[in-house]
């Protein structure tokens, strides 16, 4: 275990050393500003133990610190000692969590109180943490080597906290550990005949539009399509305000943006504008916008509901069953249109740097070409009408249906 500050050996007995602040209740006694307690005759470990208590006692103020006698078995009396699930109720409110953040960091927690047998933070050891990893990984338990690094991560960011924000501990005892994983699925593009699956379907031959409500409606025709021709996330397009489409001089444009309510991208490099394939214009989608424009509504799609703040949560949801009722297996999956997007861009040896701005990925290479270097509209609608898609070319949708189907959506504000 590792050294505590202020512990220190003399003869055959264990002291700790505390270094007072100015306006604390004991500087009375305590001259010098230092206080010196014996731990009593014990090995480093449990000095450590009863240090870190004595020093947690001290300095909250506790007037008592000096007469109370040290528990002979600290490892036997952690009432008085912070948990993890204690530093996890801290975690959950010092910023704003996701939903799914507090689920997974939930679990994680479970699974540590399950195999430590909650042990509190000041008694943890490496030894533990390297069994703890162990017994994430054993076969019985039916997880990925993925599941199982990101369950003993969740457990670490909640020692690293509990270290380096709440001060609880003298360093995070499972620094360092990690589980080495593979990928099991890889995420790959789309293949024409997947498509051609996708696309074959009523909701965009006779845009039949699903009845379920995590659909959307209009959202289930157009978000598929739009992915193929923006590569952008489901969350982004799932948010898009009608404001987020407008021309730039002739060069119709989706804004992909955090300015909104409820809108967010990954990092900063998703916020831009993709210009909009003349494909989309061909099957209706300005037409639908105008729509939307013409009847005051917000939201590009009114009838998507949001997910715990989540715009894209209910439609991920959906397009899943929707794909697997089709016969089409854990992949190729929504985000798989991002790969189809990148994979053909780059096989038409469009500039990285215009890709990376296209799909919204943070630009390598040097602070210059970073920083300084800005893509025309023209250069970006030039590499977007590079994608090409069988399928979609094959979609012939009568305009004035698309257009009596949208209108029958009502405006939400």
């Amino acid at each position: 275990m590792a050294n505590l500050t202020g512990l220190f050996r003399r003869g055959g007995s264990y002291y700790i050393r505390i270094v007072l602040p100015l306006q604390h209740p004991l500087t009375h006694k305590y001259r010098n500003g230092r206080m010196v307690q014996t731990l009593g005759a014990c090995g480093h470990r449990e000095a450590v133990l009863r240090g870190t208590v004595k020093r947690a006692e001290v300095l909250s103020g506790w007037s008592g610190a000096v007469a109370a006698p040290m528990p002979t078995a600290i490892a036997k009396a952690p009432t008085n000692l912070t948990t993890l699930r204690d530093v996890y109720g801290k975690w959950a409110v010092s910023k704003p969590r996701s939903s799914d953040s507090k689920a997974a960091c939930t679990r994680s927690v479970a699974l540590f109180e399950a195999f430590t047998e909650n042990t509190p933070l000041v008694q943890l050891t490496r030894a533990q943490g390297d069994a703890f990893r162990t017994w994430l990984q054993q076969p019985e338990r039916k997880t990925t080597s993925k599941t199982a690094r990101d369950r003993l991560n969740w457990v670490k960011s909640l020692l690293k906290f509990a270290f380096r924000d709440l001060e609880l501990l003298p360093r995070n005892p499972w620094e360092g550990m990690e589980i080495e994983f593979k990928t099991t699925h890889k995420r790959r593009p789309w293949t024409d005949g997947e498509l051609d699956t996708l696309l074959s379907q009523p909701l965009h031959t006779a845009y039949l539009l699903p009845k379920d409500n995590k659909a959307g409606r209009a959202a289930a025709y157009w978000i598929p399509l739009l992915a193929l021709y923006t590569g952008a996330r489901v969350g982004e397009l799932a948010q898009l305000a009608v404001a987020d489409v407008a021309n730039i001089g002739d060069v119709p444009v989706l804004s992909i943006t955090d300015e909104g309510e409820d809108q967010s991208v990954k990092t900063s490099a998703g916020i831009r504008k993709v210009p909009i394939h003349s494909e989309l214009v061909r099957l209706g989608f300005l037409n639908y916008v105008a729509n939307m424009r013409s009847m005051g509504a917000d939201r590009l799609w009114p009838d998507l509901p949001s997910r715990e703040g989540r715009p894209g949560g209910y439609f991920s949801h959906w397009f899943g069953i929707y794909r697997h009722s089709l016969g089409l297996g854990r992949f190729p999956d929504f985000h798989c249109f991002r790969h189809t997007v990148r994979s053909q861009l780059a096989e038409a040896e469009v500039p990285e740097q215009v890709i990376d701005c296209l799909v919204g990925h943070e630009v390598k290479g040097s602070t210059g070409a970073k920083v300084y270097t800005h893509r025309s509209m023209a250069t970006l609608s030039k590499a977007i009408e590079i994608l090409d898609y069988r399928a979609v070319k094959n979609l012939t949708i009568d305009r004035h249906f698309v257009q009596v189907h949208s209108q029958q959506t009502p405006a939400r504000r």
